[in-house]
């Protein structure tokens, strides 16, 4: 450092021509004063020469930190970009490789999830989610959940118990759609993060609101912690895995945010995974536990023997019976044996499917309890013939309600299968009633439908994505089909027109559900011809029971395929046995050319669904459709950080709706951002723009084909 001051102040010199000879004669003849005001001169020179030095030196050392953090910064960002650009990429590769097998049922359901959860991300972008309070059953809801978890997980065995705070009425004011969404969410992050014990508490608050608050607690046995910087929440790619670890949790998010509620995850005491989900919430008139759960005189304090495998499932199990006011006798499935003298004098006895062996049916058969077969509904589905000494099986996990209308059932012998032929259909009157769930007629295609073209269909059902499915299905078969969105707008519709061939009723719906609205139908005699089908998430068979009691004539399991419902409108609409269709056509997608859309790699990364793929493009369009205008906007602000966060977003969205090259173009610009080359950015965007364009004019034309 002292040699380059040297350098420095010989610099100096030499730049006014001074050397020590020629100085030194000069100092001779200049005044004291004026010789020290140059040493004066010379010092506070040579000391700014010197800070000069070491700020340069400052400088070079910033310079060097600074390209090491934004070698860093541009690391992260790729690695960001890349993680969400495989959003569009892995749909696909996961689409194509799943269905080569189509005995593949988990994995088909799978991408059906991924192509739901899309679809809400692009309504959540564009603003387009309504929450819409209304009356619901939470008893429905709960089965709905139980149902869409059922469908989605397959292989992976697991308990989940409802734990319902006695004081929780089941009719409240909120979303059922949106509630189900967030709910379901929840549940399948902790499955598909190999969770076996979840726990769903549902309880009232008022703490710290003005308003009543419903709080929803998942208890997980997961061992992450998520109060160490990590935000699960985000959604984000595994490559180990090859799934998306938290786009539904994204979604849950947003969705308790749109309903005024909040979701956050916390460690519990045994530092497992607990999520807390509080929105608040409305009834329209006071509910006390007498009118909630509708307990007959007949089933007022009955003594009741639980039996059941799972500690944790047989200790809420007996909660609930105290709560409906019953005497419970709970015992260990490992002591059970010891019991069988005392099964008679039990009212009552609950006991695990698999605990009926051989001995304990003889025991059984000479006893006069009703008795009660228990199932786990996520655990693989299996044969117990001995179970068949039972007066009704139920399936865990159990709400209070479920509880008392199965209790109900049971004593008021609503459960009467002694019409139903080998069959399996039950002739009665005009009317028939298909109790077997429905087989596939095997090589249907859409076309086939318009054999029924001009009959008349009334489908009840508040889903909006389920209602295109439907109708997407039917599109190209001339039949008349009218859309209600739940059972009171239904009744309306009926009484004003009696014509319709058949009715399609979801069962877990607003305002009115659809067991209450077939009730009704059926007490009108001019229906008694009209077929009601219903469409539900769960196919337990306590709630399929409660279906055939209500009025209805068979049910179909929720997703709907199109190879059943052809079998379902053979059945009914032509009155014919179920047979396999032996000359058809195989369907073949009508390939589609059109500028910046490959139709057919956007179909296979919907679910293999033209429907499905239909309805991302409009929500596409409509969350992103003028984002060459937003581009232009940040570039003239210079905001780069926001444009490169959207261009993620549509990164992974172009991928999946097939727009390649625009794919590529919002690929390069993520690479300018990323090298700070921002002057590429206008003409990229001007090339974005053109390639919009063209894809805006492609999804119109193809939307209406």
């Amino acid at each position: 450092m002292y040699k380059s001051f040297l350098l420095l102040l010989l610099f100096f010199l030499y730049s006014f021509n001074l050397d020590a000879n020629s100085l030194l004669p000069t100092i001779k003849t200049v005044p004291e004063e004026e010789f020290s005001m140059w040493i004066a001169l010379f010092g506070l020179g040579a000391i700014a020469i010197m800070a000069l030095f070491i700020s340069s030196e400052k400088i070079k050392l910033f310079k060097k930190e600074k390209a090491k953090e934004d070698k860093k910064l541009q690391e992260v960002n790729q690695a960001q970009d890349a993680i969400v650009s495989k959003m569009g990429e892995n749909i696909h590769n996961l689409a194509t490789e799943n269905f080569k097998d189509k005995n593949l049922a988990k994995s088909e359901n799978q991408i059906l999830a991924i192509t739901t959860n899309l679809i809400d991300f692009l309504r959540i972008k564009s603003n387009k989610v309504v929450i819409d309070h209304q009356k619901l059953k939470l008893s429905n809801l709960l089965n709905d959940v139980s149902g869409i978890l059922k469908a989605n997980i397959r292989g992976k065995e697991f308990e989940l118990i409802y734990d319902i705070d006695k004081n929780v009425v089941q009719e409240i004011n909120s979303d059922t759609l949106n509630l189900s969404k967030v709910l379901v969410n929840i549940l399948l992050y902790c499955v598909e993060n190999s969770s076996t014990q979840l726990t769903l508490k549902i309880k009232e608050t008022s703490l710290f609101s003005k308003d009543d608050q419903l709080s929803f607690t998942v208890t997980s046995d997961l061992k992450i912690n998520v109060e160490d910087g990590l935000n699960i929440f985000e959604a984000k790619y595994n490559d180990d895995t090859q799934e998306y670890d938290s786009l539904g949790l994204f979604i849950a998010k947003e969705f308790a945010k749109l309903m005024k509620g909040d979701l956050i995850a916390r460690n519990d005491k045994n530092e497992s995974v607990e999520f807390v989900f509080t929105i608040p919430y409305t009834i329209e008139k006071p509910q006390t536990p007498q009118n909630q759960y509708s307990i007959p005189k007949q089933l007022k304090a009955k003594s009741i023997l639980l039996i059941d495998s799972s500690s944790n499932a047989a200790y809420n199990i007996a909660n609930i019976l105290k709560d409906l006011g019953h005497d419970v006798k709970m015992i260990n499935k490992s002591e059970y044996t010891a019991y069988f003298k005392y099964f008679d004098i039990y009212d009552i006895i609950f006991l695990d499917e698999k605990l009926f062996t051989h001995k304990v049916v003889v025991e059984l058969e000479n006893t006069n309890s009703k008795i009660i077969a228990m199932s786990n509904l996520f655990e693989a589905e299996k044969e117990f013939p001995n179970t068949a000494v039972a007066d009704i099986k139920i399936s865990k996990p159990l709400t209070i309600w479920q509880t008392s209308d199965v209790l109900n059932q049971l004593f008021a012998n609503l459960h009467d299968t002694s019409k139903i032929t080998n069959n399996g259909i039950v002739n009665t009157g005009s009317a028939i009633v298909h109790r077997n769930s429905f087989q596939n007629t095997r090589n249907i295609s859409l076309n086939d439908f318009s054999k029924f073209h001009s009959k008349k269909v009334l489908l009840v059902e508040d889903n909006v994505i389920n209602q295109k499915v439907f109708v997407g299905i039917l599109n190209k078969s001339n039949m008349n089909i009218t859309v209600a969105k739940h059972g009171k707008e239904a009744l309306k519709i009926l009484s004003e027109d009696a014509s319709f061939d058949i009715i399609f009723m979801d069962i877990n719906m607003p305002v009115m559900d659809g067991y209450t609205a077939s009730i009704k139908i059926r007490e009108n005699t001019k229906f008694d011809s009209m077929p009601i089908i219903a469409l539900s998430a769960l196919t337990s068979s306590d709630e399929i029971s409660k279906m055939f009691t209500s009025g209805m004539n068979g049910y179909m399991a929720k997703p709907l395929e199109k190879e059943k419902l052809y079998t379902v409108f053979s059945l009914f609409i032509q009155n014919v046995q179920q047979s396999q269709k032996e000359e058809t056509q195989t369907e073949q997608a009508e390939i589609i050319e059109l500028d910046g859309l490959n139709i057919t790699l956007g179909i296979s990364k919907s679910s293999s669904s033209e429907i499905f793929y239909k309805e991302i493009l409009s929500e596409f369009m409509d969350a992103y459709g003028d984002t060459n205008k937003v581009f232009n906007k940040l570039l003239q602000d210079y905001r780069y950080e926001q444009l490169r966060i959207l261009c993620i977003d549509i990164k992974g969205l172009t991928g999946s709706i097939g727009a390649q090259k625009l794919h590529l173009i919002v690929t390069d610009m993520l690479q300018k951002l990323s090298l700070k080359k921002y002057d590429y950015l206008p003409e990229l965007v001007i090339q974005y723009t053109k390639e919009l364009d063209l894809i805006h004019l492609s999804i119109d034309k193809y939307l209406k084909k």
